[in-house]
């Protein structure tokens, strides 16, 4: 890689922590695209740091046809879900479901009593794979793990792992699509989850048109399409205990997971 001053460096990895387009970088800059990808990759653990430390200032008001939820795991404890549905941010919850091929302890719990507050779900799976065969694994665990769930929200695969990163675009979109076929194969709505710069330097156009993205980018709103925007990770919600991601969704989800179920009687 070229010999760059801290400072552009520094400007490098916040523009990248803001999820800005590498094409765009690329004109400001004048770098190659090879380049930064190759930047994004080796950067990667600062981006992720200083996405954490921007200001989130998301304008998050409720406009018509945007429906404002969380997404958690058994990091968040236990939670009062009752509450949790009455809070500006209780629209609907993505669940984590799996690490890698571990069970989240609190899934079965968080999945019961979001249903029983009457709050739409979807659940995702926190990807270790590092090949095919690995991410056909996970789905298959997954699959397992919400089997009978009545889920109306996406199947999500959060790819964003330093080894994931460091396999290029080729293969991480080959593991993309390995999981998500096999997802979509059993009748389930699925989505991608990851950063921006992530999603836009290690995803082939193919596989990034395919599939709906949830994106996380902290202060800004995606240059990218999206589905799901996860703007915030400082979140502060009703019936939960210290901090928790907050999303916005552009799709009315349960109402189309509904119509695809419909069609495909």
């Amino acid at each position: 890689m070229a010999q760059l001053t801290t400072e552009t460096e520094k400007q490098l990895i916040n523009s990248f922590a803001r999820g800005s387009l590498i094409s765009n970088i690329q004109a400001s800059t004048g770098l190659s695209r090879d380049f930064l990808e190759e930047f994004s990759r080796t950067h990667a653990d600062e981006i992720c740091q200083k996405r954490s430390e921007i200001k989130e200032d998301f304008n998050t008001g409720r406009e018509e046809g945007r429906f404002y939820g969380i997404d958690v795991s058994s990091w968040q404890g236990v939670i009062e879900w009752q509450r949790v549905k009455s809070d500006r941010n209780g629209q609907f919850a993505m669940l984590r479901a799996a690490y890698g091929r571990e069970r989240d302890e609190r899934f079965e719990e968080n999945y019961s009593e979001a249903v029983k507050a009457d709050i739409p779900v979807g659940a995702y799976l926190y990807s270790l794979a590092l090949s095919e065969q690995e991410a056909t694994e996970e789905a298959d665990f997954l699959l397992e793990l919400i089997r009978d769930k009545d889920l109306k929200y996406p199947i999500a695969f959060d790819i964003e792992e330093r080894s994931q990163v460091e396999l290029g675009k080729e293969k991480v979109s080959a593991i993309i699509e390995a999981f998500c076929s096999r997802i979509e194969n059993a009748g389930y709505y699925v989505m991608v989850y990851s950063y921006e710069s992530f999603l836009t330097t290690l995803l082939d156009e193919t596989v990034l048109r395919k599939y709906d993205l949830w994106v996380a980018d902290v202060g800004a709103t995606p240059s990218i399409s999206y589905g799901i925007h996860q703007y915030s990770f400082k979140g502060q919600v009703e019936g939960i205990k210290g901090d928790c991601d907050l999303d916005v969704s552009l799709k009315n989800y349960p109402e189309i997971i509904e119509n695809l179920k419909s069609s495909s009687q």
